[in-house]
């Protein structure tokens, strides 16, 4: 607890990826750190960052470059699809991931030591309404960054059914 210039006893700020320096610290240092392990690992070993809340990494074409881009992202479990949201932090520009699964149409999910081809499907305000808490929940600064920038993007991802047996289903 700390104490105010008035004397009046305040509760402590929860520490959260919303402050502008948790912001700069995720974007800058634990995501490449979670690409890092997860390429060294070819995927057997899960992203640091999955200790904390769960993360996915998901690789789309870049619209533009054409190169593969892989991002971690926090995800909710809706039976066989994930459902991953971006709420841009104020002073930040928009991210590109959305920008290119928007373009893609889909993507790649490693996750859990195995990688598989996904559909997507951005979602739209009724959707993304009724999954916004249980994303806040897993990460509370979506919330933060909503209210700051009013900015917020829901895609569903759906594991692609692959008729070859070496195809890799979700765990």
């Amino acid at each position: 607890m700390t104490v105010s210039p008035t004397n009046k006893i305040r509760e402590p700020r929860s520490v959260r990826g919303s402050s502008p320096i948790l912001v700069r610290a995720v974007k800058h240092i634990v995501s490449p750190i979670d690409r890092l392990v997860m390429k060294v690992g070819r995927g057997r070993i899960p992203p640091p960052s999955s200790l904390v809340v769960p993360t996915l990494l998901l690789t789309v074409k870049g619209r533009r470059s054409g190169l593969e881009r892989t991002t971690p992202l926090v995800f909710v479990r809706d039976g066989e699809r994930f459902l991953v949201a971006n709420a841009r932090p104020a002073g930040e520009r928009r991210n590109p991931w959305v920008f290119n699964l928007r373009a893609a149409g889909h993507g790649r999910v490693s996750l859990h030591g195995r990688s598989f081809a996904v559909s997507s499907r951005e979602l739209h305000e009724p959707e993304i309404d009724q999954w916004w808490p249980e994303m806040v929940a897993v990460w509370p600064s979506f919330a933060d960054h909503y209210a700051n920038t009013g900015e917020r993007t829901m895609f569903s991802l759906e594991p692609i059914r692959q008729n070859s047996d070496s195809a890799a289903s979700p765990g």
